[in-house]
């Protein structure tokens, strides 16, 4: 049994394991609700991508199979790769391995609300009036309450978080940079894919401009968590 246990990681790498199934799990009951496996199923920042490429069918091909396909693959791999550090080593869990696995589930929480949030939005705008009509959120067209009122994108911020504390647990223990190497490639994806959201938003919504003055994108400041937005 102690052989076992050092050649994969001991219990530390049983909870990472765990925790990676319980983001995993998480996610694909998102793409799910977003009809992500259905065939007419498409983000809707791709057809700004398309237009991007001027519809030229054979550049959009090449890019969904290198950026799409095969580098947020490798991506996904590179995410999971701090786990590698353990193999070899036998570890029982500390203080520090719990504080940090629970920070990683914290985060998938608020994750998890941030998307429900934007979801009940969604869901109440569409059964409402046209955006410019009705009150608030509804007439802007955008979510504004909520973990939205404290940041512009609080489930970028915590899917990024996500990756740094599962990187750190390792790192803690054994001390390998190149742990990072995936959470620091989410970060620059996230902050490209913030800049083309937001792009679209501002030009759909002519109150985003607004929004975007006034709350911070990724981190809230003391001032922004001390005062109450509106609903």
């Amino acid at each position: 049994s102690s052989g076992i246990n050092a050649e994969y990681g001991g219990g530390l790498n049983a909870v990472l394991s765990l925790v990676t199934v319980i983001w995993g799990s998480r996610l694909t009951l998102q793409f799910v609700w977003k009809g992500g496996y259905t065939l007419e199923g498409e983000d809707y920042r791709w057809a700004y991508v398309k237009d991007v490429f001027g519809g030229n069918k054979l550049v959009l091909h090449i890019f969904n199979l290198f950026f799409v396909v095969i580098y947020q693959s490798i991506l996904l791999l590179l995410l999971v790769t701090p786990q590698l550090a353990l193999i070899g080593e036998d570890m029982a869990l500390t203080t520090l391995d719990t504080i940090l696995a629970g920070i990683f589930l914290f985060l998938v929480a608020m994750e998890t609300l941030a998307d429900c949030q934007q979801q009940a939005f969604q869901r109440r705008k569409y059964s409402s009036n046209q955006v410019g009509e009705g009150d608030g959120e509804v007439r802007d067209g955008f979510v504004q309450s909520g973990l939205w009122a404290y940041c512009r994108h609080p489930n970028f911020l915590c899917e990024i978080l996500i990756w740094w504390v599962f990187a750190m647990i390792p790192l803690s223990r054994v001390g390998c940079g190149w742990s990072l190497v995936g959470a620091v490639n989410l970060t620059g994806l996230f902050t490209g894919s913030q800049d083309l959201t937001e792009q679209i938003s501002a030009s759909k919504y002519p109150e985003y401009r607004r929004y975007q003055e006034t709350v911070p994108a990724f981190i809230p400041s003391v001032r922004m968590m001390t005062i109450k937005r509106r609903d």
